[in-house]
């Protein structure tokens, strides 16, 4: 049972399947044609589990310090058994793409994969600038529901929107991490000049979303998020808890969802 478990923390389960909804979710709500939408949200589920082996498969060094129970720096699975999953899941990334994907779209679903396993290489030679490539390549399953929605021009917006609240939460991720990873123009930065960046970055997003709203729904969701904000920013220069910040800053990403359908 531990090994499943080790398993299912290692291919990060929970946040894979996120990333296939992303793109499931507001495709069924129009189109109501589960077998469709579920082939086209499938590549991202494996997608998703790769990127995260090869994440910690390069970060093994690093977690040791910033995340010691993780699955490979505690020990609970190999590196080997890691590797030979990242194939696997590698693999089944590329057939479902293959196999039930248009080729008008397919491109997406290739960038997003090619950009997710060469984070390595950011965080080894252009540590300063993981942020942005993180929230670029997140923003990616939200232009791949545009491609199937070209009449909903809206949607680019929310991929704006997505970009700078990801690069936000990622600039206060980093702080956290900062200890274990390469030293770069970031580690210059102090702690509140660091916060005051990503959540000015966050603003835009918002904005972003304000400038989509439309009806009282949307109106309600983005006081929400507005709100959660504010609890974050409390959290980050009054009571100086940052990892509770970046809690809240997750949950604020959970509500934007609401703007893709």
């Amino acid at each position: 049972m531990q090994i499943v478990c080790s398993i299912l923390k290692l291919v990060r389960a929970g946040s894979s399947t996120c990333v296939a909804l992303a793109v499931f979710i507001p495709l069924f709500a129009r189109n109501k044609d589960l077998q469709c939408d579920l082939s086209r949200a499938m590549p991202l589920f494996f997608i998703g589990m790769c990127t995260f082996i090869s994440n910690d498969l390069d970060d093994i060094e690093r977690d040791i310090i910033n995340h010691p129970e993780r699955p490979l720096p505690s020990g609970l699975l190999k590196p080997s058994f890691a590797a030979a999953l990242y194939f696997v899941c590698l693999g089944s990334a590329l057939f479902a793409t293959k196999f039930y994907i248009k080729s008008g779209a397919s491109f997406l679903y290739y960038l997003l994969l090619i950009l997710s396993i060469s984070y390595g290489y950011i965080v080894d030679h252009f540590p300063g600038f993981k942020s942005t490539y993180v929230a670029a390549t997140m923003s990616i399953p939200v232009l791949i529901v545009a491609t199937y929605l070209p009449n909903e021009k809206r949607l680019y917006l929310v991929a704006g929107a997505v970009f700078f609240f990801i690069m936000g939460r990622e600039i206060c991720m980093n702080f956290l991490d900062r200890i274990g990873d390469a030293a770069s123009f970031v580690h210059k930065i102090e702690p509140r000049l660091l916060g005051i960046i990503a959540f000015s970055l966050q603003v835009i997003g918002w904005l972003l979303l304000a400038v989509k709203a439309d009806g009282l729904l949307d109106a309600i969701d983005l006081l929400a998020i507005g709100s959660l904000f504010a609890l974050s920013g409390s959290y980050w220069f009054k009571r100086v808890s940052h990892k509770r910040a970046v809690v809240v800053m997750n949950v604020q990403l959970f509500l934007g969802v609401y703007f893709l359908l």
